[in-house]
């Protein structure tokens, strides 16, 4: 993908992000973030909460760390000590910036009588998808993993982390969504210009 095709891919992600941002608290989208917050309340059983408990784990820096490590020396093998530093460094800036972004934003998250986790910070994007998405992004960019696969393995982690968050009851649905279109303009922002479509 070309630099112009990055950067405009990035914005436009971005872009997406800003409009989440300023509608989740108005308006249709409003609405509608809510209404599926509470089916996903009102249908949350004992086995469900424990599936979301485990998949939720799985966006923890305990469980991303030794992914990375792996991806870093697949990199390695593959190239320089550079590209098997990418990995970390990729998933660390998105962190550092996502989070300077939800600040910004301090969107407020779900009622506290809903959470059966306890959270940290403010609600979008979410921490928990976008740190999912990076993982899994940087991860098969540094093992040579590109296009359809690539992607449906970051669409497959942002929606079974973020469907986790919701289910615990610490994110809105657009929270989720803003967390992987974060996800995915960060690695199109951070991909090398040499990188297979």
């Amino acid at each position: 993908m070309s630099g112009t095709r990055r950067l405009l891919a990035a914005a436009a992600a971005c872009g997406a992000v800003v409009v989440l941002a300023s509608s989740a608290d108005h308006g249709l989208l409003a609405g509608a973030d809510r209404r599926a917050f509470e089916v996903v309340r009102a249908r949350r059983g004992a086995t469900l909460v424990k599936v979301a408990r485990a998949v939720s784990a799985l966006a923890e820096p305990a469980a991303v760390s030794p992914v990375l490590v792996l991806a870093g020396v697949g990199a390695a093998r593959r190239g320089s000590w550079w590209q098997a530093a990418a990995p970390c460094l990729v998933v660390g800036g998105g962190a550092v910036a996502r989070r300077r972004l939800s600040r910004v934003i301090a969107r407020d998250r779900p009622p506290a009588s809903s959470w059966l986790a306890e959270p940290e910070g403010f609600s979008l994007p979410s921490r928990h998808t976008t740190l999912a998405v990076l993982t899994v992004g940087a991860a098969a960019r540094a093992v040579g993993v590109h296009g359809a696969p690539a992607q449906a393995a970051m669409l497959l982690a942002a929606g079974g982390v973020g469907a986790s968050r919701v289910c615990l009851g610490v994110h809105w649905p657009a929270d989720v969504v803003a967390g992987w279109l974060f996800a995915v303009g960060w690695l199109h922002l951070t991909s090398p210009a040499s990188e297979p479509r």
